[in-house]
């Protein structure tokens, strides 16, 4: 078991590196790729009972994550199946030590400071108030009206944004001058880099074959169809080419509110009448009693400006998601195709097969 009387900090882990102590990096891969400490080794907190048998046991294991919550949770697995482990508190978000890959040249978190050098005419955005995939989705919007080596400027209150932003800025090839957090608000300064060249030798970058996500969106909850929505418009405003592909409950969502109404008889009237007519009437998964949760859930959204479900569809369908409704799925289910929204594919489990081979996100909601 770990040595539970000694406590280290992230800042610890420069004093470690050099130790040649191990170092585990419990955060998702983007989150590493955006920027990690030395040679630390990433293991995501959701798939170490799987990986186990690559973790040393001779070793004391240092985990760290981006606030110290997972790493505390890992650390708890790990001891659990008998390892030797302790938690870097705090997390890489308090890191200010000199092994930080984002600071390495190439790197997206910034230069150093004498380097840095903000333009007092830089695009300011106020995007204060607004919950994630919102900030994100807005600085994509404005990077994708600027020039190279144009810089903006935008100011938010989720502060999730400042790893969400990071992670961006690494895949989409931009570079964060400025990334700042204080007690309200977090202020992020970015700079628009021109495309590198393919044929430029010097370029030092990371290659995808395979750059698509896609989905099949199976469930007709209200609080799952966010989640996929969330996941397909952040994917996307990173440059991954998306697919989501509904089937059974999952096509009530995208249900055109503005159908004819269609004559139905036997069975196929039935399911209708039974499932919901848009996305606006969905169900949520966990105490929906009757739709007065699905009401309640919907009025905090609006209070805590988060983008309605139907927003969400919008905005996905204005940022290039490609929405295929599953041809038989619909016949089972009595759904004709005039009754779906006007920007929704059809097509069947090839059509879905053949985009989740050029994709490295696979997901089933």
């Amino acid at each position: 078991m770990s040595d539970t009387q000694t406590k280290y900090h992230i800042n610890d882990a420069d004093q470690l590196f050099k130790e040649n102590e191990y170092l585990l990096d419990v955060r998702e891969p983007f989150e590493y790729e955006a920027g990690h400490i030395g040679e630390a080794v990433n293991i995501s907190v959701n798939e170490i009972d799987s990986r186990l048998r690559e973790l040393p046991k001779d070793k004391k294991i240092h985990v760290y994550c981006q606030r110290g919550k997972r790493g505390a949770s890992a650390v708890e697995i790990l001891n659990d199946h008998g390892f030797d482990a302790v938690n870097l508190e705090a997390g890489y978000a308090a890191y200010t030590g000199q092994y930080d890959s984002a600071n390495a040249v190439g790197g997206n978190r910034g230069a150093s400071a004498e380097n840095i050098v903000i333009d007092p005419k830089r695009i300011m955005v106020e995007a204060s108030g607004l919950q994630c995939p919102g900030p994100l989705l807005k600085v994509n919007e404005v990077m994708g009206t600027l020039e190279a080596g144009q810089q903006m400027e935008i100011t938010v209150t989720d502060f999730g944004f400042c790893s969400d932003v990071e992670a961006w800025a690494h895949k989409t090839g931009h570079t964060i001058l400025r990334n700042e957090k204080s007690t309200d608000k977090v202020v992020v300064v970015l700079q628009k880099n021109a495309p590198v060249s393919k044929d430029d030798s010097d370029a030092h970058q990371m290659v995808e074959t395979k750059d698509g996500a896609t989905m099949v969106v199976f469930s007709g909850d209200m609080d799952k169809a966010l989640a996929s929505f969330i996941i397909a418009t952040g994917a996307r405003s990173m440059g991954k080419d998306v697919t989501m592909f509904f089937t059974f409950w999952g096509l009530n969502i995208i249900k055109d509110p503005n159908a004819p109404k269609k004559k139905k008889t036997g069975l196929d009237k039935a399911f209708s009448m039974m499932m919901p007519k848009s996305a606006a009437k969905l169900p949520i998964s966990n105490m929906n009693m009757f739709g007065l949760g699905s009401r309640m859930i919907q009025h905090v959204m609006k209070k805590k400006k988060v983008d309605a479900l139907t927003e969400m569809i919008d905005k996905a369908d204005k940022l290039g998601v490609k929405m295929i409704a599953c041809t038989m799925s619909m016949d089972i289910m009595a759904i004709e195709r005039d009754e779906l929204l006007p920007n929704v594919d059809f097509g069947g489990v090839g059509t879905y097969i053949g985009d989740a081979e050029n994709g490295n996100l696979n997901l089933f909601i």
